[in-house]
């Protein structure tokens, strides 16, 4: 059937699928051709799904189209948590390496954060983090550093009262929670001070994959005695560079390892 008496939305689809098989991009020209459509029809297809962050200019001075940061992001949000891993495992052992303290990712999966990969130090004392656990909402860094970025459609669905109470310290506190949120959203750095344990802290950074936050989180967890003899400053930048690392390292083919 000729793509112009195809249904709009298998117009749209044709054009995701081409962007998609060819990752460098296409000329306005090459997808017209493609999808043998005149440039007009073509150009009002991409400008549609341009709105949409369905498809996205390629480098400045170009007119070239690539995918956009929408449809990357469901890329993410699809693949597999065990090749994610693979792709991410050498990042975490060398920050532990690095640090010295256990390091892991943690996913957001539906409404609910789970771990999906983690190195621990060998050392006396190793924080476990078990690949699948859940993390707490209102008290895990690697959980705070996720749901900080997410609408209020999926907030409504995590946040789920009444919060579980692990220790003295962990915020019941819905209006102070999302109050943390907002901060984390602005310095990009979550924290869990004896929150879960009252001897264990941990520190998180989102790893912005596709251009957005609140699919994946970096964390390291220790003893809170050896995570307080640390610059909480340094920490944290050097978190942020492995996660900038790791979301390259998924955009180049995480997805696809």
């Amino acid at each position: 059937m000729a793509t112009e008496k195809l249904p709009p939305l298998e117009r749209y689809i044709r054009i995701l699928e081409l962007l998609t098989a060819y990752p460098g991009g296409l000329a306005l020209s090459e997808l017209s051709a493609l999808i043998e459509l005149p440039k007009a029809s073509a150009h009002r297809l991409v400008k549609t799904l341009q709105e949409m962050e369905l498809v996205d200019a390629g480098s400045a001075g170009t007119s070239i189209y690539v995918t956009g940061p929408r449809l990357r992001k469901l890329a993410f949000m699809s693949a597999d948590s065990e090749r994610v891993a693979v792709v991410l495992g050498p990042f975490l052992r060398e920050l532990t390496q690095e640090l010295g303290e256990t390091s892991f990712v943690a996913r957001l999966e539906g409404s609910s954060v789970r771990t999906i990969a983690y190195e621990a130090p060998e050392a006396p004392w190793r924080g476990f983090i078990l690949p699948g656990y859940e993390m707490h909402p209102n008290a895990a860094a690697s959980a705070k550093a996720i749901l900080a970025f997410q609408d209020d459609a999926t907030l409504k669905r995590s946040l789920r009262e009444p919060f579980e109470q692990l220790t003295p310290k962990t915020n019941l506190s819905k209006a102070r929670l999302l109050k943390e949120y907002a901060t984390i959203r602005r310095t990009g750095l979550a924290t869990c001070i004896g929150e879960i344990d009252e001897h264990l802290g941990a520190y998180a950074v989102p790893i912005e994959v596709g251009g957005h936050a609140g699919m994946y989180s970096l964390g390291l967890t220790g003893p809170l005695t050896r995570l307080a003899a640390r610059d909480q400053d340094e920490m944290a930048a050097c978190l942020k560079v492995y996660a900038q690392r790791m979301a390259l390292a998924l955009a180049v083919g995480g997805d696809r390892a």
